[in-house]
């Protein structure tokens, strides 16, 4: 008989699936734009399909959002190639966005004790945001800052004008505010050498305080000077003559901005030094 030496062939194609990562976690800042989009994407080109949160699909390699929550990706290969199913070859990964935001954060949310032994301010979080934040304070009358803390109180502060630094830890941004703590010196030294060379509250300018009255009285009560609230302060004369080193008085009202606030009345007594010269 014949021998049939034909033989059947056939190739095996194997089509390898899309890959390609997300990364995840990821923040969106409130009120700004994320941009996600896929990573080490294989050699191939796919065709991409983003299923949000609400729903809803969306094609397009890369989905610009405003809100967070899981967003899953999926890639189909785009070059006709099927799977076992009969479907273009596919690959999938999840990302998931968490939000934060800047803090928000007015005199509302800040109290301070000043005049005191032991000058402080305290930032309530209630209010500032869904952020992660972390705290420092700058000193705007030497320029210095303190390293950033989880605390958000500071303690044992001189009187001036501060600048309170609330920075959300997920990069959202850093909030700012301005106040003022009051400390009234219990003594001046009126000798050239630039350091306590005049009297004046520390802490008191009119951008806090824009009615002000201070007035320092000699130990027989009668005023010897009246001080604008934004003037370096006393000097220690009276109609340009110099006053001997005694104890001196002072007599304030501050009025705050805040016209809710309640003035700041204070009396108190403080010491002019003067080196006596051999």
């Amino acid at each position: 008989g014949c021998v049939n030496n034909n033989r059947l062939r056939f190739d095996i194609v194997i089509n390898n699936p899309p890959v390609f990562e997300l990364t995840t976690p990821r923040i969106l800042c409130l009120g700004e734009t994320l941009r996600l989009e896929p990573i080490n994407e294989g050699p191939d080109n796919y065709d991409y399909e983003w299923f949000l949160p609400n729903g809803t699909s969306q094609l397009g390699r890369t989905l610009d959002i405003r809100a967070g929550g899981t967003y899953r990706l999926v890639g189909r290969a785009s070059n006709g190639n099927l799977g076992a199913n009969g479907q273009p070859c596919s690959f999938e990964q999840t990302v998931q966005v968490n939000e934060s935001i800047i803090a928000t954060i007015t005199e509302n949310d800040v109290t301070i004790v000043d005049d005191s032994n032991n000058n402080s301010i305290t930032i309530n979080p209630a209010n500032l945001g869904i952020g992660n934040y972390e705290y420092a304070l700058r000193n705007d009358d030497t320029g210095t800052t303190t390293n950033f803390q989880d605390s958000p109180v500071f303690q044992n502060l001189s009187g001036g004008i501060y600048t309170i630094l609330v920075r959300d830890k997920n990069g959202c941004g850093t909030a700012q505010l301005q106040v003022s703590v009051l400390e009234f010196p219990k003594f001046f030294t009126p000798n050239g050498d630039g350091t306590n060379d005049t009297w004046a509250i520390k802490g008191a300018n009119s951008t806090f305080y824009p009615t002000s009255s201070i007035r320092i009285f000699n130990r027989y009560g009668k005023v010897v000077a009246e001080i604008n609230i934004d003037t370096p302060g006393w000097d220690g004369t009276y109609n340009g003559k110099t006053l001997p080193s005694d104890d001196y008085w002072f007599s304030i009202e501050l009025v705050h901005r805040n016209t809710s606030r309640s003035p700041i009345r204070r009396k108190g007594n403080f010491s002019l030094l003067r080196r006596i010269n051999p």
